[in-house]
This record gives structure tokens, sequence and C-alpha cells, in this order.
């Protein structure tokens, strides 16, 4: 009965290994290409189709570092782990694996998103003729290892486009400018001079590239000294100040809404100097 039992523990793992084929996704060398897609001031792409899989694709924006995203049109559960290797290429006399990373897959169309350190890694061994791939090892929700490549095939041959646009993007990303503020002295509605000819030189820069903005939101503010009523209306004409402001520089009044809020919205809560100060304000912040 042992035996029978061993038979069947034998025969169970030898068909489970004839059925656990490995799927290897890997462009062809006539049908390897890498393109540019987008190339703006705001953003860069570079992108590598991968057939019956997906594309990988190498991105920069304004202000912030390179990143690398694996896109399927495929479905994989979250948590798959993944060793993400470079190999050497065939020509070389001895064929070597170097791990990048260990990643794990999320449930979406992207299906990963490296992160900079690896992906500026992944892009220097393409540059050099390596072949870094994604191999996604068998668990309960994937029955088959399954290697995804990226082929070094073009690759060169639209890089200089790519670190051409990246040299051009912008130094500002839309996250780090979109909100600004400007401060007041006490029971003052113009502000500080210092900071006019300055708080929103940045903001007005990426507006001229960035066309995406539909709406610019300006909010009033005041401190908790002197009476509610008389904080709304200073905090009002402290927004109509910024208003005018925005317009003498060219901006569509159309574009602009504008509110206050007298002492409702305090950034730090105190009555010292030093708490005060900072809630003397006018926001502008822009939307898209």
């Amino acid at each position: 009965m042992l035996s029978r039992i061993s038979l069947l523990l034998c025969l169970s793992a030898t068909l489970t290994s004839v059925y656990a084929m490995e799927r290897k996704y890997l462009a062809p060398m006539e049908e390897s290409f890498w393109k540019m897609t987008v190339e703006t001031r705001l953003n860069c792409e570079m992108e590598h189709e991968i057939p019956r899989f997906g594309k990988a694709v190498f991105s920069q924006t304004a202000g912030r570092d390179l990143q690398l995203k694996l896109i399927t049109h495929q479905r994989f559960n979250s948590g798959i782990e993944v060793n993400f290797l470079s190999e050497s290429p065939h020509w070389k006399p001895q064929e070597t694996q170097l791990k990048l990373a260990s990643l794990a897959t999320r449930d979406s169309n992207v299906l990963l998103d490296v992160g900079t350190r690896t992906a500026m890694h992944a892009y220097l061994e393409l540059h050099d003729g390596f072949r870094p791939g994604f191999y996604l090892s068998p668990n309960e929700n994937l029955i088959d290892p399954t290697t995804v490549m990226m082929s070094t095939v073009r690759f060169r041959s639209v890089e200089p486009d790519f670190e051409q646009c990246i040299s051009n993007l912008h130094h500002d990303n839309f996250d780090d400018i979109n909100v600004s503020r400007i401060h007041f002295e006490h029971d003052d509605e113009f502000p500080i001079l210092e900071e006019e000819e300055t708080a929103f030189q940045r903001m007005f820069e990426y507006m001229e590239i960035d066309k995406s903005i539909n709406e610019i939101l300006i909010s009033g503010h005041a401190d908790q000294t002197g009476a509610i009523c008389y904080n709304d209306t200073l905090s009002e004409r402290r927004a109509l100040y910024v208003y005018d402001l925005l317009v003498a520089k060219g901006i569509d009044p159309k574009m602009i809404t504008m509110d206050y809020f007298g002492e409702l919205r305090p950034l730090v809560k105190g009555d010292t100097a030093e708490a005060l100060a900072p809630n003397r304000r006018v926001t502008v912040e822009l939307r898209r």
C-alpha cells in the first residue's frame, strides 16, 4: 500500500512538471522596436512593444527621475514574486546574469512600477547590450513560470532622442508648484514686498508650458486678532489684491475663482507672533 502511494506521488510530481511549461515573451529581432511616444517639456516616454504581452515604458516627467513600467493586457494577480535580472548577450563567450531587484506584481494593467535606481540600472544595461528580464515565479495564482524580456535591438537608435527630451524637461513638477502662498503684515491688505516679487514666479513659468491648467483658485486668510467680521473683509481685500496681481501678469480672469475665509482656516494654531504670521496669507492653487 505504501509503495502504491509513493508511486502516485511520483506520478503527480511528474505530471505537474510536464504541465508547468515556461511562458516566455520576447520581441523577435525583426519585430523589436523602441520608439518615442511622448516628447514634451513636461514628459518624455520611450516604449518597447512585447508581443502578446504588453510593453515596457521608460519615462521621466519634469522635476522627477527616470521610471520604468511594465504594462500588460493580460490578467495577473497582485503579489506574484518577480526577479528582475539582466542577462549577458548570446555573443558573449560566457553568459551571466545580474540581479537588478526583487519585485512583486500589482493587480492592474501596470503590472510593475520600477523605482528610479533600478530603472536607471536597467536603462544602462540595455545601453551596454544586456537584456533585462522579469521572471515571475509560479504560485497558487500563477501555474506556469513566466519570463518577460526587453530587447536591446534598436534601443540605441531611440536613446539619443529620449536623452535629448530629458535634457529639455522643465525644472519643476506640477506637484511642486501647484500651490503657492504670499504673506502679509499684521492688519495689512498689501503683501510683503519681497514676496510679491517672487511668490508666484515659478508658478507663472510653469503655466507657460502646461496648457492643461484650467482653473486658478485664490483664497484669502487672516489671523485671529481683531473682530471676526473685520477679518472676513480683510481676507477678501487680500484675495482681491492677488487677483489683480495675477491679471496684471496676463492671467485670463475667466480662469480665476476667488474665495476668502477670514480667520477660519489657520495653518498654525496659537497666538504668538510666530504662529500668527503664517496665517496672514493668500493661497493660489492651480487645477487641471
